[in-house]
């Protein structure tokens, strides 16, 4: 049995299944990404620096929250993940192995409308 055999593909996961593993893969991107903007902002002479950097203290704490709920989702489901690549994992749940990937471009859309959730007024 070749290495693609034995994948299922992520069509079969369940939309919950399906949405708790996006979170697992793209939440970590949000955080990472909004660190490093935090760091360029505290560097630079901005007017209003000290507020940019409490909204973004309190969007990383956001998407942190979101992160542990997420790993109770993944215990509470019997979900294991394991990172190949960027957008890539394999998917352990109910004892079958999922391949889960995401497009680059699709990924992006996905965290760009999270983002835009976090930043809602």
């Amino acid at each position: 049995m070749s290495d693609d055999e034995r994948y299922l593909p992520a069509s079969e996961m369940t939309p919950d299944e399906t949405r708790i593993a996006t979170e697992y893969a793209l939440l970590p991107l949000i955080r990472m990404a909004l660190a490093r903007d935090r760091q360029v902002i505290a560097i630079t002479h901005t007017k209003f620096r000290v507020l940019y950097l409490e909204i973004f203290d309190d969007i990383i704490h956001e998407v942190t929250q979101d992160l542990r709920e997420n790993k109770q989702e993944l215990f509470a489901h019997h979900i294991r993940m394991t990172k190949r690549d960027w957008f890539s994992y394999d998917v352990y749940i109910r004892g079958r192995l999922f391949d889960f990937v995401y497009q680059k471009s699709v990924a992006m859309d996905w965290i760009h409308e999270r983002l835009k959730m976090y930043l809602r007024p």
